[in-house]
């Protein structure tokens, strides 16, 4: 019992140093900051609440884990580095997945977003996933409608792309 401190959750994981995790840390925590402040500064209160909330919320958790991490060791398990070890190595790299969110933009900002998060989401369950075309469906459809079912639930329109300037459509593509 005197040793459980010493047992890590996921067995022997290498811990890197201290600067990497609290730099990251810190530029997380500052665009929290950024995001209460604006989130502050909206006028209707229902629509405050939300952001308003999620955000303190995460800061003090934010502020509770940079103490943590400053009091700690750096061979603590809140520095555990999972990618300097046999586990680092990925499927995929770090170019090509940013290059799928890249693609989202693009698609986005000329189809629409709902239009490009389904051909986003078929595309990344088909090649990426590797999953079979039923399932890829299913599950395209099944994340369209939750994104639809919460927006309509909020009240909220999703960013039009350069295709909705020129052709009139309903709710969710426009």
């Amino acid at each position: 019992m005197r040793q459980a401190k010493q047992i890590l959750p996921e067995g022997n994981v290498e811990t890197g140093s201290k600067r990497a995790p609290l730099i990251f840390l810190m530029v997380v925590t500052g665009y929290l900051m950024i995001a209460w402040a604006d989130a502050m500064m909206i006028d209707m209160t229902s629509d405050k609440i939300f952001p308003v909330t999620v955000a303190s919320v995460t800061l003090v958790c934010c502020f509770a884990l940079l103490i943590r991490m400053i009091r700690a060791p750096e061979s603590d398990a809140a520095f555990a580095d999972r990618e300097l070890g046999d586990d680092g190595v990925a499927d995929h790299g770090l170019w090509p997945t940013l290059a799928w969110f890249l693609g989202l933009l693009v698609l986005s900002s000329l189809l629409g977003f709902i239009i490009a998060l389904a051909l986003f989401f078929v595309a990344f369950f088909k090649l990426r996933a590797r999953l079979h075309w039923p399932k890829a469906l299913a599950l395209s459809a099944a994340g369209i409608a939750f994104i639809c079912a919460m927006a309509w639930t909020l009240n909220r329109d999703f960013p039009p792309g350069l295709l909705q300037a020129f052709v009139k459509l309903p709710w969710s593509f426009t």
